[in-house]
């Protein structure tokens, strides 16, 4: 009885004790005070995690326009280049064309010379106004004769003429053995013809009209382009001029009726030279092949007369024309 009494008072005074210490730890104030705690805790570091997270979020923004706003602007700068340098080249090849066209026409016009058929009369007419308003020439005609038949060689003529002074010089070969030259002041020839095995021969002859004129050749020039059909075959530059220039082929393109009378002429070809600006007749051959100088030995006979330094020749008397006078 005694033992159970003291057993229960140990009981009770230990329930007592645990009472006081379940109060002492009383959980609502323990959850108060750790509610405060993460409360206060938690916020902080979210508070800095959404603070880092805005600056962070702001300076990548601020990169990218960076970015953004360099690369938009290389491709403008390199686009504008570009299209300024593609009008460039068009704009130069242009006048470009448009300039070669334009000389090769002028000079194309510059040398058309007249048309085909030929006038006779007006290639000779225009041939003596251009010498009469240059003033003064020089020309040369010469003969060769080559073939099987008797009478080959050459003979050649070169003369010079002052229009304006009407005094002319000549040279030419009467023979194969003789030179003559000749001076004359208007119709007045004064003539010195040298020989190989004798002295030489002075003379003073009248002419049937001035040699300065004769030299013209008008009338060869005239018969020439009458009796022959020739055909415009481009041009050619002399002393810086573009000439008109015109031949002839074959024994088709031949007149004999009028030219080489009576020759029976195989062959034949011709070339005349015009200046289409002055009229001036630089250049006439002909070439043909005929039984003229024996009958059954055809030669080939080849005249050219040809004009040149025209408007800057001059005729000086010789020292054995004072002789003479």
């Amino acid at each position: 009885m005694t033992r159970r009494t003291i057993l229960t008072g140990v009981v009770i005074a230990l329930v007592l004790l645990a009472g006081c210490s379940s109060f002492a730890n009383d959980p609502a104030e323990s959850t108060a005070t750790n509610g405060t705690t993460a409360a206060t805790g938690t916020p902080a570091p979210t508070a800095e995690t959404t603070a880092a997270a805005t600056t962070v979020s702001t300076a990548t923004a601020t990169v990218t326009a960076t970015e953004t706003a360099t690369a938009t602007a290389t491709p403008t700068s390199t686009a504008t280049p570009t299209e300024t340098a593609t009008p460039t080249p068009t704009e130069t090849a242009t006048p470009t064309d448009t300039t070669t066209a334009t000389e090769t026409d002028e000079s194309a016009a510059s040398a058309a010379g007249p048309e085909t058929p030929l006038d006779a009369g007006s290639i000779a007419s225009g041939h003596v106004e251009g010498l009469r308003a240059a003033g003064s020439f020089s020309i040369t005609d010469s003969e060769t004769i080559e073939g099987a038949g008797e009478g080959g060689g050459t003979n050649d003529r070169s003369g010079r003429a002052d229009l304006e002074a009407n005094t002319a010089r000549l040279t030419s070969q009467p023979t194969d053995e003789a030179t003559r030259h000749s001076y004359a002041e208007g119709a007045t020839a004064y003539e010195k013809t040298e020989y190989e095995s004798m002295e030489p021969q002075y003379e003073v002859s009248e002419l049937g009209r001035p040699l300065a004129e004769s030299l013209l050749t008008a009338t060869e020039i005239q018969e020439t382009v009458r009796a022959v059909d020739y055909e415009r075959s481009g041009s050619v530059t002399r002393d810086g001029r573009e000439l008109a220039v015109y031949v002839a082929n074959g024994t088709d393109s031949l007149s004999t009726d009028v030219l080489f009378r009576g020759e029976d002429v195989s062959e034949f070809s011709s070339t005349l030279v015009v200046d289409p600006e002055t009229g001036i007749v630089h250049t006439l051959k002909t070439e043909r092949t005929t039984d003229k100088l024996s009958a059954g030995e055809p030669n080939t006979i080849v005249e050219t007369l040809e004009f040149s330094d025209v408007g800057s020749t001059s005729v000086e008397q010789p020292g054995w024309v004072d002789d003479l006078k």
